[in-house]
C-alpha cells in the first residue's frame, strides 16, 4: 500500500476520542487575588434567613438614613405620582359596533372603574387608601422589600356598589407552616405548582401584643389560593431576577453596605464637629497634694472618683481637671478636602446598584448643566418605565379586569345594541391601556421646538408625542376640537403673548412669520 493510499484510509476513519486541553481560565482560578474567593450558593432556609434579615434592614434604612430616604421617596414619586390611570382602548371592529357606540362605551368602561378607585371605602377594605394611593404603597413596598402583597377580599356589605375591595398586607407575613417546611413545593410560604407557578399563600397572623409571627404553629397561618377560576384572590408580584426565584429582593441590597457605612461616616463627622463647636477650655491645677490625707489643699481629691469621667461637653463649658490629669486642646480638623468628593461618590456607587443617577439619588444638579441633567433624568427615566410596565402587568391589570368585570355583572354598563355578551368577548371588553404621571422637563422650550421638528419631518406622529407627555391622542384631539368650537362661539381669538380678546374689538393680530426667499421657491416648486 503507497503513502497515497495510507492518508486517503487515515483521512476516512474517525478521529480518536479525547480532546484537547482548554486553556484555563482565571475566573474559575485560585491563584493570586482569586484565592480566598469561595461564593456561597443559598439553600432554602439559609435564603429564607438572609431574605428576612435584608428585608428588616431596608426598612431600617428606608426609616431612619436620609440617602436611602431620598433614594426609595424619589423613585416611588416618579414611577406613580398621582396614579396610573387606565384608559378603555375596546375596538369598535372586534365587538362589530359603531364608533361612536364604541366610544360612549369606553367612556362607560373608564367612569364605573374609577367610581371604584377613587373612593377609599370601596378600593381599600380598610378604607383609608384609594386605588391611586395603593398603587403608591405597592411600588414602596416593592422598592423596599422587593415585592407587595395584596388580598382581594369580599366586602360583605349588600349594599356596597362593589363588593370588591383590597386587603394591603405586609410581605413579611408570608411564611411557611412549622410542619411544611420540608415540603419541596412550600418555599418560603409559596405553595408552588408543577411548572413552579405559584397556586397559593400561606399568610401568618401576627400576634396582637407582640406582632410576632409564630408559624411554627399551623392554625397561626392561613392558606389562601393563588385564584379562584380566572379571579385572583392573592396578588403577590416582584421584579424577577433570578430563574428560579419565589420571593423579592430590597433595591437596596446590592448597595446596602454602603448606605449603612455612610451614614455612620456622616454620624461621626457630625459629632466631631459638633463637639469642636462646643470649643470647651481645660483649667489643669499643679498645686502639691497635702502629706498623709491624698487631699489638696483646696480638699480635692488626688484621684477621680468612679463615675465622675467627663462624658457630655456643653458649649462653652470649663473643664477642671483633678490632679495628674493633664488636659488637651479639643481640636477635629475635619471633614477633610475630599469629604465632598467622597460622599458623591459612595452616592454614585450606591444610585447606580439602584439604577438611579447620582442626581436622583441627592437631589443634587448643582453641578450639572443641560445635556448631563438630561442624560441622568433620561437614564433614570427608563428605570421608572420598567417599574411602570411592570406594576401595569403585575397589579393594575388584575384589578382593571376584576372591577370592570363585576361592573359589567350588575349592570352598571349598558351593552351597544348588537354587541356580544361580556363573556363571549371578556378580553375586548378589557382592553386597556395605562397612562403613567407625566414626565418632567428639564428645559421646556428646547424639548416641545424638538417635538415640533420630529412633527415637522415625520419623525414622530401626534400620537407618540402626546403619549410621550402622557396623554392619549384621541382624548386630546377631541378636547382640542371642543376648545376651538367654544372659542369661535365666544368670537375670542389668541395672540402670540397669550392674551384673550374679541374679534370686534382685538387691537392686535397674531403674529405671522415672513417667509423667506428659500421656502418661497420651496412653495412655488410644490404649486
Amino acid at each position: 500500500m503507497n503513502a497515497r493510499a495510507v492518508a486517503r484510509r487515515r483521512a476516512a476513519s474517525p478521529a480518536a476520542p479525547g480532546r484537547v486541553p482548554g486553556i484555563a481560565l482565571t475566573a474559575g482560578g485560585y491563584h493570586g487575588t482569586m484565592s480566598n474567593w469561595f461564593p456561597h450558593r443559598q439553600t432554602e432556609f439559609s435564603a429564607s434567613r438572609e431574605r428576612s434579615r435584608i428585608q428588616a434592614r431596608a426598612d431600617d434604612l428606608a426609616g431612619n438614613d436620609p440617602n436611602a430616604a431620598s433614594l426609595i421617596g424619589g423613585m416611588t414619586v416618579n414611577i406613580v405620582g398621582p396614579g396610573i390611570r387606565p384608559q378603555s382602548t375596546l375596538s369598535a371592529e372586534r365587538l362589530g359596533i359603531s364608533e361612536e357606540e364604541a366610544a360612549r362605551l369606553r367612556d362607560a368602561i373608564e367612569r364605573e372603574f374609577a367610581r371604584w378607585a377613587s373612593r377609599p371605602d370601596r378600593a381599600d377594605a380598610g378604607d383609608r387608601l384609594n386605588f391611586w394611593q395603593i398603587q403608591e404603597l405597592n411600588i414602596r413596598s416593592t422598592l423596599v422589600k422587593g415585592e407587595y402583597l395584596n388580598l382581594c377580599v369580599d366586602r360583605g356589605d349588600p349594599l356596597a356598589p362593589f363588593s370588591l375591595a383590597l386587603q394591603v398586607l405586609s410581605p413579611l407575613r408570608l411564611a411557611s407552616p412549622g410542619d411544611l417546611t420540608l415540603s419541596p413545593l412550600i418555599r418560603d410560604g409559596v405553595h408552588l405548582g408543577s411548572r413552579g407557578e405559584p397556586v397559593g399563600y400561606y399568610i401568618a397572623n401576627p400576634d396582637p401584643l407582640t406582632g410576632r409571627l409564630d408559624v411554627g404553629l399551623s392554625w397561626n397561618v392561613a392558606y389562601y389560593p393563588a385564584r379562584v377560576a380566572w379571579r385572583p384572590v392573592v396578588l403577590h408580584a416582584f421584579p424577577q431576577t433570578d430563574e428560579e426565584q419565589v420571593r423579592g429582593v430590597s433595591v437596596l441590597a446590592p448597595a446596602m453596605k454602603f448606605f449603612r457605612d455612610l451614614s455612620d461616616y456622616l454620624d461621626y463627622e457630625l459629632v466631631g464637629q459638633i463637639i469642636t463647636a462646643a470649643f470647651p477650655v481645660v483649667i489643669e491645677s499643679d498645686q502639691a497634694v497635702a502629706a498623709g490625707f491624698g487631699m489638696d489643699p483646696r480638699g480635692k481629691s488626688r484621684l477621680r472618683p468612679a463615675g465622675r469621667e467627663v462624658r457630655e461637653i456643653a458649649p462653652g463649658s470649663v473643664l477642671h481637671l483633678y490632679p495628674g490629669e493633664r488636659g488637651k486642646t479639643l481640636d477635629a480638623p475635619r471633614p477633610n478636602s475630599n469629604f465632598d468628593a467622597f460622599v458623591a461618590r459612595i452616592l454614585r456607587a450606591a444610585g447606580a446598584a439602584a439604577g438611579m443617577p447620582y442626581e436622583v439619588v441627592a437631589k443634587d444638579f448643582s453641578k450639572t448643566n443641560y445635556s448631563s441633567a438630561r442624560a441622568a433624568l433620561l437614564e433614570a427615566w427608563r428605570v421608572f418605565q420598567r417599574y411602570q410596565s411592570w406594576l401595569e402587568s403585575a397589579f393594575c391589570r388584575p384589578v382593571w379586569e376584576a372591577v370592570v368585570e363585576e361592573a359589567f355583572a350588575r349592570g352598571y354598563i349598558e351593552m351597544p345594541e348588537g354587541a356580544p355578551q361580556f363573556f363571549d368577548a371578556r378580553e375586548d371588553y378589557l382592553s386597556v391601556r395605562w397612562v403613567p404621571p407625566r414626565r418632567g422637563h428639564v428645559d421646556p422650550v428646547k424639548e416641545i421646538e424638538a417635538d415640533i421638528m420630529a412633527l415637522a419631518a415625520g419623525i414622530k406622529n401626534y400620537a407618540e408625542v402626546i403619549e410621550s407627555h402622557s396623554g392619549d391622542r384621541d382624548t386630546s384631539f377631541v378636547i382640542r376640537a371642543g376648545e376651538n368650537r367654544l372659542i369661535e362661539k365666544l368670537g375670542l381669538s389668541f395672540n402670540l403673548t397669550g392674551r384673550a380678546s374679541t374679534q370686534n374689538n382685538a387691537t392686535e393680530k397674531p403674529a405671522v412669520a415672513e417667509a423667506s426667499p428659500e421656502t418661497e421657491e420651496a412653495s412655488d416648486a410644490e404649486k
